[in-house]
């Protein structure tokens, strides 16, 4: 993905409920991932305040020809204090559910096994550098662990 000029497109503004365990803001954002040649993904993610540094993302991959590819690969991240650390999650993990438009929650099978999404953590990269609500929340929490 480096040959590209990576970006992103934050969609709307991020929302905010409460957590049914703790009662914090839980935060979640949309967004695409686009490069010089065009759309890449879609994208959302969400992560509770005070949860440390964690945050989990839905991934949609989009087709050379522009189509969704159907399907969400939903990643767990967390950081050990120097490094992202990425999970799949098996769709009864995921905060997410199967919609018409993307399609169901894929298996971890799918996704690392199958090769369903090959280019999956390199856009989980680029995610989490490039969209600002997200990187904001990642470096104040890595800051205060």
């Amino acid at each position: 993905m480096s040959e590209f000029n990576i970006r992103v497109d934050e969609l709307d503004e991020e929302s905010e409920s409460e957590c049914s365990c703790c009662g914090r803001p839980i935060h979640e954002g949309e967004g695409i991932l686009l490069s010089d040649e065009g759309e890449l993904a879609y994208y959302g993610y969400r992560f509770t305040e005070g949860h440390e540094t964690r945050f989990t993302l839905g991934v949609v991959a989009v087709e050379l020809n522009g189509d969704i590819q159907p399907g969400m690969a939903v990643v767990s991240c967390h950081s050990d204090g120097e490094s992202l650390i990425y999970t799949v999650q098996d769709p009864e993990a995921s905060p997410w559910s199967s919609t018409e438009t993307l399609g169901p929650v894929l298996t971890r099978n799918e996704i690392l096994e199958d090769n369903v999404m090959p280019k999956l953590f390199s856009f989980v990269d680029s995610i989490t550098a490039k969209d600002k609500r997200l990187a904001t929340h990642i470096l104040s929490s890595i800051t205060e662990d």
